[in-house]
């Protein structure tokens, strides 16, 4: 039974080997896939698997076909005889040939990982990493949308990657008040408050301790008051905004409970 499985010329059993080709084949490719993707998040080995998984379909491919009896003459047949088909074929994968040297020349360089947050300056497109193939580069942005990226176009483009060297991010924090409040006790708070969020970073140098933990400065003294600034420092960009948010909140209480006054869109009193 085995061997007219393997060497008959019958019609049923080439078609039983052809399936038996085909599911061995799907089940290699499916344990790469999920023996790898749970271990794998650098960008290079994740493409290397999207590529050893590719090949393992073209073996299985070719293996299943060549099942077909004299395959070889229909082969070189088919060659022979289509060589207008095989120019248009080959011109129209040139496309998909540039996006697979881009991807390489992505996951060689290294320019981000899977996971960092990138943005593409002439695409205006930002998000992060979630996923790279041979074709395309996948990016979530922050409405959880998935954008399908070309990698030539990302080859081709300026990427500013915020997760590169070091993941601590910085936003100023910029408050105005009135020229009659107490500019002084206003720095004050503002330094406490921002110094004892629990999400702010201490990015002194062992050198620079006895600098003030959280430095407040006069941005600007315009006409509607004077303006403070602070930078706030974050383990990462993505929770800055919402500490930024609960660090307003906190100075609005504090500043109130002071009689600190925020600056309004009026002008202030002539300071003549």
């Amino acid at each position: 039974m085995l061997y007219d499985l393997l060497r008959s010329t019958d019609p049923q059993f080439i078609f039983l080997r052809i399936l038996v080709i085909m599911a061995i084949t799907a089940l290699t490719a499916r344990v790469i896939s999920r023996h790898s993707k749970k271990k794998e998040h650098k960008l290079h080995l994740l493409l290397m698997r999207k590529l050893i998984i590719v090949l393992v379909f073209i073996m299985g491919g070719v293996i299943a076909i060549s099942q077909i009896p004299n395959f070889d003459n229909i082969f070189a047949t088919i060659l022979t005889g289509s060589g207008i088909a095989a120019l248009a074929i080959s011109l129209a994968a040139q496309e998909s040939l540039g996006n697979f040297i881009s991807g390489v020349v992505i996951s060689s360089s290294k320019p981000f990982e899977v996971g960092d947050r990138i943005r593409l300056v002439n695409g205006n497109i930002t998000g992060n990493i979630e996923d790279i193939t041979l074709r395309h580069t996948v990016v979530r942005t922050f409405l959880n949308s998935r954008i399908i990226i070309p990698n030539s176009v990302i080859n081709s483009d300026m990427i500013e990657n915020s997760s590169v060297a070091q993941e601590k991010s910085s936003n100023f924090l910029n408050v105005t008040i009135t020229y009659d409040s107490d500019m002084k006790k206003a720095m004050e708070i503002m330094a406490e408050v921002v110094g004892e969020h629990p999400n702010y970073v201490d990015v002194r140098g062992l050198d620079e301790m006895d600098q003030p933990k959280v430095p407040i400065y006069v941005g600007d003294l315009s006409i509607y008051g004077v303006n403070l600034k602070a930078s706030v420092w974050t383990r990462s960009v993505f929770n800055n905004f919402v500490t930024c948010s609960e660090i307003r909140s906190q100075l609005k209480t504090e500043f109130d409970k002071s009689g600190i006054k925020f600056a309004s869109g009026i002008l202030a009193p002539s300071l003549e």
